[in-house]
């Protein structure tokens, strides 16, 4: 049976990347852009950020025969990610964004082909596979999200989980039950605010804090922050003057959790976070740029 210290299930994306524009595209007219990146992205962001900081990470999730795909399994091959929990079928399995991006912000255009949900890809492998920690990278509102995470939590099993831009509050039912289940929950700045419907980042926080143990909020050139047990730490965003923000906030979970599995004080591990995402916005798309351990090991103090 296969052992992972961090089960993350979803499935790719292939990113086509826009950079330098000079206005957004209106309707009936043509832009043409300074650069151009085609790069994976989506969950493997932080599959392949966890990878190159030396964890031992499992991806769950789905390959087909298309284009796109194919682009996505050499890219992985490239990396050296394991695949043995990957299903590969021979249909065409297109999951594809298109990213508009400005150093600070971007918009996006995106297909996917129907897929198995992240709560369903993981409750059918559960008996297969074992892991030490489960991390979710968007909300998880699958019928059977509460049934799964209840079954892990009596394994033992840490819960990680991101947010992503959804049209879903805390009244929305079913989204309290799941936040209660979850260790560490970790939107950013925007998606906080809107899930609790509060307009300062410590009034999103102070309404998530009732809600789940530990709490760490993105907030891009703000920095990071996070709250447990009604103490705060807030650790600076590095210097750096971004190319492309796609993707950095997975990248900055990855460095995350890779420093908080190994026990490391969460002021170091959001630092670890600010390293890793800041980096990623050095280049086109969010794993291009991604560090490795040695990387951020070595990175300046203060």
């Amino acid at each position: 049976m296969k052992t992972y210290d961090i089960l993350v299930p979803g499935n790719y994306f292939c990113d086509i990347v826009f950079t330098g524009f000079p206005q957004f595209p209106a309707l009936g007219s043509e832009v043409y852009t300074e650069g151009l990146t085609v790069t994976i992205g989506g969950v493997l962001n932080t599959v392949i950020g966890l990878h190159r900081l030396g964890v031992n990470v499992g991806w769950l999730g789905v390959i087909g025969s298309d284009f796109f795909s194919r682009f996505a399994r050499e890219m992985l091959d490239q990396e050296g990610i394991d695949q043995s929990l990957v299903k590969h079928i021979d249909a065409p399995f297109q999951r594809v964004t298109a990213a508009i991006s400005y150093p600070h912000e971007r918009a996006f255009i995106t297909y996917v082909d129907p897929a198995p949900s992240s709560t369903e890809m993981v409750l059918e492998a559960l008996d297969s596979v074992r892991f030490r920690h489960l991390h979710f990278t968007g909300f998880q509102t699958a019928p059977r999200a509460v049934e799964l995470l209840q079954a892990v939590r009596r394994r033992g099993v840490v819960v990680s989980m991101d947010c992503q831009d959804r049209p879903i509050t805390l009244e929305t039912p079913g989204m309290r039950e799941v936040l209660s289940l979850v260790d560490i929950f970790m939107p950013n700045a925007i998606e906080a605010q809107k899930l609790t419907e509060q307009e300062s980042v410590e009034a999103a926080a102070e309404r998530l804090q009732g809600l789940t143990p530990l709490v760490i909020v993105k907030d891009g050139a703000n920095g990071a922050h996070a709250w447990r047990g009604g103490e705060h730490w807030h650790a600076p965003a590095i210097p750096v003057t971004p190319v492309d923000t796609t993707g950095a906030g997975d990248v900055f979970n990855a460095g995350f959790l890779t420093a908080f599995r190994e026990g490391k004080a969460i002021d170091e591990c959001l630092r670890w976070g600010n390293i890793c995402g800041g980096l990623s916005t050095l280049g086109r798309g969010g794993v291009g740029t991604a560090p490795r351990r040695k990387t951020v090991e070595s990175y300046p103090a203060g």
